[in-house]
């Protein structure tokens, strides 16, 4: 029976050309898409690719300097903006830490327009927290950047609507319902095999499309096949649940106006309304500290250990007596006390980063509860994860070049204490920044539990006693 429906569902969707149709608009779109999401990463790749040929140009000519200091030629330029000087070096010539985006970061823009993706920590001042823009996160907009995410998670669903509002109403506006309720089957089944073979139809044309814009846009990708599959499990789940959805409001309103406005009600709420409402409680709930306040307050920080430098040096070398013993007070100069202030400044400044990063971390933390409430949000967060994107990419990005940057200052730090010169030698030692991945993968997660709710949502609205619903009921 299911392979007789089969066939007559697709002869009826040819004659009517709906397949052509859905797979030229589904193919464009993700096409169109992906080409949007390519041109951010192109703009990414680029902006590196400028900032990286600029250091190796200035590494050249600095090594070119450096090789003529340990020659003992002559070099211009005052001593203090020499390169063997270690300081000139950390504030002068500081590493770069970079954020390379992976082989999905065209599928969502997700943070990366928004958060910057290259740094280049110096021993002098580490505000790298206030580089960081005040920022909204895209699943706390109303509407995103058009690549393939915005397309699988605001337009998709409307196509299936579309597809599916009146799979049973027409039947009874036409009047060919009345002659299927003289056959020997049951309604209800009838329904859900006619729904079912129009999401195998729809899913099957969204994979093709998909996987053929990936194809032409980021061959590559094919290489991790486990996050393809993944990739692909994260769609058919979110459109199993907009087929489940329409299945349900087909069995409940059963008219084709009274369909079409109640699902498409349901998708503002769901991808629209719910999303922008808890990202305000969010805000409501856990306002972040004012930003010109905490620039002030870490200003005046500044100030009074400048004004208590001599004490802050006492208490620094205390702390490291390794560096006491290799050092003649008499000839400690900036650096020496930028390094010793550098500590207390760390201090006293956290409990003020910390309630301001809390906050924002409180209110991701909000979204991250609730959104299992909204398959949107958490297909938006889902492939933002996947594309490398989401806002804890970021924030562990973050978190590693703070780890750099404490590196490449214990470097150069007894090389200023000691009174040693930097060398060819030095530069070959010198610590490397290498962004590592650290956060996990939850598309499967995700896919799975969009595939709960969707069994959950169909049977909250159906009992039990709609198998038994007879077909005169679906008619009247």
């Amino acid at each position: 029976m299911f392979l007789n429906n089969l066939s007559h569902e697709i002869k009826l969707l040819l004659r009517s050309q709906w397949l052509l149709v859905l797979f030229i608009s589904t193919t464009l779109l993700f096409a169109f898409a992906a080409f949007n999401g390519n041109k951010n990463v192109e703009k990414r790749l680029n902006d590196i690719s400028k900032v990286t040929e600029g250091l190796q140009i200035q590494d050249s000519t600095m090594l070119s300097t450096l090789t003529k200091i340990e020659k003992g030629e002559a070099v211009d330029g005052p001593s203090w903006r020499l390169p063997s000087d270690p300081m000139t070096i950390g504030y002068r010539h500081p590493r770069l830490a970079i954020m390379n985006p992976n082989e999905f970061s065209f599928i969502a823009t997700g943070q990366s327009d928004m958060y910057t993706h290259f740094k280049s920590p110096t021993v002098y001042g580490n505000n790298f927290a206030l580089d960081y823009s005040e920022m909204i996160n895209p699943v706390q907009l109303l509407f995103g950047n058009f690549d393939l995410a915005f397309v699988i998670i605001y337009i998709l669903p409307l196509l299936i609507i579309s597809f599916t509002f009146n799979i049973l109403s027409k039947e009874k506006e036409l009047g060919t319902l009345r002659l299927l309720s003289a056959q020997p089957l049951s309604m209800i089944n009838w329904l859900l095999q006619k729904t079912g073979i129009r999401f195998l139809i729809f899913n099957l044309i969204s994979i093709v499309s998909l996987l053929f814009v990936i194809a032409f846009f980021s061959p590559n990708s094919f290489g991790d096949g486990f996050s393809m599959f993944g990739l692909v499990a994260l769609l058919s789940a979110y459109n199993l649940f907009w087929f489940v959805l329409s299945c349900v409001i087909n069995i409940k309103v059963n008219n084709s106006a009274k369909n079409a406005l109640t699902l498409i009600g349901l998708w503002l709420i769901i991808v629209l309304v719910l999303p922008a409402s808890i990202n305000q409680i969010g805000n409501s709930l856990y306002p972040v500290p004012s930003r010109l306040k905490m620039i002030n307050e870490i200003r005046l920080i500044k100030k009074e250990n400048a004004e208590s430098q001599n004490k802050i040096m006492d208490e620094y070398l205390r702390n490291h007596p390794e560096l006491a013993q290799q050092s003649d007070k008499n000839n400690f100069g900036f650096w020496h006390n930028y390094f010793a202030s550098e500590k207390v400044m760390e201090e006293k400044t956290k409990p003020i980063l910390v309630e301001y990063e809390g906050q924002l971390k409180k209110q991701q933390d909000l979204i991250s509860l609730f959104k299992y409430l909204s398959p949107a949000i958490l297909v938006q967060q889902s492939l933002n994860n996947f594309a490398g994107t989401s806002e804890k990419h970021y924030n562990d990005y973050k978190k590693q070049v703070f780890e750099f940057s404490d590196k490449w200052r214990n470097y150069l730090a007894p090389m200023l204490f000691k009174n040693q010169k930097f060398t060819i030698k030095n530069y070959n030692e010198m610590p490397m920044f290498n962004y590592e991945n650290r956060i996990k993968n939850n598309i499967w997660l995700s896919s799975i539990i969009l595939v709960f709710t969707s069994a959950f949502v169909f049977f909250l609205f159906n009992s039990k006693r709609l198998k038994n619903k007879s077909a005169q009921e679906f008619i009247d």
